[in-house]
């Protein structure tokens, strides 16, 4: 069974995001903030993490940052960015600290992430 890691302090969209993908098949592990999500990342072993920018404690480009730094015990699949900071570079800043997929929350369908983690796997 694939490994899913969700870093997202939104308790409504994690929830969301944790039962469409449950319901995939997949297992699926919540992380409430990015410093959580650093450690449970840095143990590694998940084959896709989806990753909040605006979060508490720790941001993800600090997330991107800390495990670029110090890279997972296990090996970890791609990281998709899910977040509503679409603007300035925020994106490619994402992309250049080694996020495979950036998705902007606001233009997705609960369903557009299932197929966006799919995607990894084809």
């Amino acid at each position: 069974m694939k490994k899913i890691l969700i870093v997202e302090d939104d308790q409504f969209i994690r929830e969301m995001y944790n039962l469409i993908l449950t319901k995939a098949g997949y297992e699926v592990t919540e992380a409430l903030d990015g410093k959580d999500g650093l450690t449970m990342a840095q143990e590694g072993g998940y084959d896709v993490i989806l990753l909040d920018l605006m979060m508490p404690n720790l941001d993800g480009l600090g997330f991107l940052s800390a495990l670029k730094e110090e890279p997972s015990k296990k090996k970890n699949g791609p990281i998709i960015v899910l977040s509503n900071l679409a603007y300035g570079d925020a994106k490619q800043k994402a992309i250049e600290l080694g996020a495979s997929d950036f998705l902007v929350k606001a233009d997705l369908d609960p369903k557009d992430v299932r197929a966006a983690v799919e995607k990894v796997f084809k």
